[in-house]
């Protein structure tokens, strides 16, 4: 895929999903992926109505949602940065290992700093162990 393509991720306003929420998650899959380093400045309200067709209040609702999950400050008059890269982590998985991804519990999402938008992944090992990972930043790992 061209880097213009994932430029041009659209909004499915048929998902479900409220239109800020997918907006927010694709900013944050940009930071994740290096698209937005630390530093840049993501796309402003103006951008965000070029790119996506969305009204400035939407935006601002996205962009209070990376803000409550750590990737983002904002410097008023100058614009929104990126202040954090979360980290990817690889979770491997042995025969037997279960895995599901459900909406985080309130104390989940503190401890895991999802926000409100990124689900929780729950690995249940062979043996009984349940671990809860951030689902954004967080990829299973098959091992034979």
């Amino acid at each position: 895929m061209a880097d213009n393509d994932a430029a041009r991720v659209q909004i499915d306003y048929e998902s479900g999903e409220k239109v800020y929420l997918q907006i927010a998650r694709i900013i944050r899959d940009r930071i994740i992926n290096g698209e937005l380093p630390v530093g840049a400045q993501i796309p402003s309200g103006n951008q965000m109505k070029q790119e996506w067709g969305v009204n400035r209040l939407t935006g601002a609702m996205a962009v209070e949602e990376l803000r409550k999950a750590g990737l983002v400050v904002t410097r008023p008059g100058v614009g929104t940065f990126v202040a954090a890269t979360p980290t990817l982590q690889v979770v491997v998985m042995r025969p037997g290992d279960r895995v599901v991804s459900r909406m985080p519990t309130e104390q989940e999402r503190l401890r895991l700093g999802t926000g409100y938008l990124t689900p929780v992944l729950v690995v249940t090992r062979s043996g009984g162990c349940v671990e809860q990972y951030n689902a954004a930043v967080t990829v299973c790992q098959s091992q034979r």
